[in-house]
Parts: structure tokens; C-alpha cells; sequence
């Protein structure tokens, strides 16, 4: 089992639920390489609380609470399928920007794998609001 091999909580890795307004649990928040300086974001939503702005407000929290708790992170990082539109465009409207695109690395079951998107945010940039684009 995943709990019973630490996969939700265990040295470097710390799992939250993601809550509404009037505190009902939509999803789960992993944060996982909690030891590095950039850790990574693992964001999942229930579908049925998919395209209501609830995943901005979290990713923002839980940004600012990286950020704002853990003064050695530098970066943080997050991917996402290439069909997933609604999570890249919450990254984008969070600040995160655009610096990889890896082909079919994201793997589906029955299927061929589909490419994943990495996606990442900056302190400066978190602490400035500002953007500062990749240049490839």
C-alpha cells in the first residue's frame, strides 16, 4: 500500500487536503522533496470541484506557504499532462511559468503516454509578483 510506504507522509513529503470555503475537502496537496531546495507540488482535485477557481486559491495557498514557511526553497515545482488546459492555465494564472515540455513521459493506462508539462515559480518572483518568462 502507498500510505503503509509512507507515499502521503514520511520524511520529505507532507500531504494536505485541499479545502473550500466552507472547509469541505475537494482534493489532496502532496508536497514531496520537502529536503531540497525545490520541492515538488502534487495537486488533485475532485472532478466535481474541477472549473470553479478552486484550484487557483489553492495553488496560490499552498505557494504561499511554501514559500512563506520553508525560508531554503528557492523554486517550486509542479507538471501536468499537455491535455490537462485547466491545470496550465491555473499555473499560469498563479505565476508559475512554462519551462519544460517532456513527450509522452506522462504515462496512461491503456494507452500510449501523452506528454507532461513542468511548470515552476521562483522566490523573487513570489515575493516581487512578478513573472520572469523562460527564454528557450
Amino acid at each position: 500500500m502507498r500510505i503503509a510506504a509512507g507515499a502521503f507522509s514520511s520524511r520529505g513529503i507532507v500531504s494536505l487536503w485541499a479545502m473550500d470555503d466552507v472547509q469541505q475537502i475537494v482534493g489532496l496537496v502532496r508536497l514531496e522533496d520537502l529536503e531540497d531546495d525545490a520541492p515538488l507540488l502534487d495537486l488533485r482535485l475532485g472532478e466535481a470541484w474541477r472549473g470553479r477557481g478552486i484550484g487557483t486559491r489553492v495553488l496560490r495557498s499552498v505557494t504561499d506557504y511554501v514559500f512563506g514557511s520553508m525560508p531554503a526553497v528557492r523554486r517550486f515545482e509542479g507538471q501536468t499532462r499537455e491535455d490537462n488546459i485547466a491545470m496550465r492555465r491555473t499555473f499560469e494564472r498563479c505565476g508559475w511559468v512554462q519551462e519544460a515540455h517532456y513527450r509522452e513521459a506522462w504515462p496512461v493506462p491503456d494507452g500510449e503516454p501523452i506528454g507532461s508539462v513542468a511548470y515552476g515559480i521562483i522566490r523573487r518572483d513570489w515575493l516581487r509578483g512578478t513573472v520572469t518568462p523562460v527564454s528557450f
